[in-house]
């Protein structure tokens, strides 16, 4: 294993057989393409947009991670059915919808948090632990989808709790 390994610009999935727009979304506007940071990348070029939400109302974030995923299962589902790939390590809007629902938690314990929050999260979805590997065996775009929000929510509740536990002590 190299500890550099070399950048490299992917193929899009399923080009030529799904319209374009169908990759581009599930790679998150060519985030996916970019080996070996896809995930990485993709969660990174929502920051922006997250900074946005600071200034919106709560509920903004949760209603935009919801149609985030349902657009992830139609993009998915298009990608599996075009090429038989079942998750494509390029289709990384799973994780941008899960790393927007993490925040909308998050966003409890402060937007401080949203940093670590990506870096723990992108480890924990490279690992695949379960229930995440039993969750992705789900069929079509909802296991691709499904996998990454275990591990969000998850991280998210365990973010709000420690936070909690801070304002606790400090008060």
């Amino acid at each position: 294993m190299e500890l550099f390994p070399p950048i490299e610009l992917l193929d899009p999935p399923g080009a030529g057989m799904v319209p374009v727009w169908t990759w581009l979304v599930a790679t998150w506007f060519g985030a996916g393409l970019l080996a070996p940071f896809r995930a990485g990348l993709a969660v990174f070029a929502v920051l922006p947009l997250l900074a946005l939400a600071i200034t919106l109302p709560r509920y903004v974030l949760p209603v935009l991670a919801v149609a985030v995923f349902l657009i992830g299962v139609h993009v998915s589902s298009e990608l599996e059915l075009a090429t038989g790939d079942k998750d494509d390590r390029r289709i990384v809007i799973d994780e941008v919808a899960a790393f927007i629902l993490g925040a909308a938690i998050i966003r409890q314990a402060g937007w401080r948090m949203l940093v670590p929050f990506a870096a723990i999260f992108l480890f924990v979805d490279r690992l695949k632990p379960w229930p995440m590997a039993y969750v992705e065996q789900v069929p079509s775009g909802w296991g691709v989808m499904m996998d990454d929000l275990v591990p969000a929510i998850a991280l998210g509740l365990i973010f709000v709790s420690l936070q909690a536990l801070i304002n606790r002590r400090t008060t």
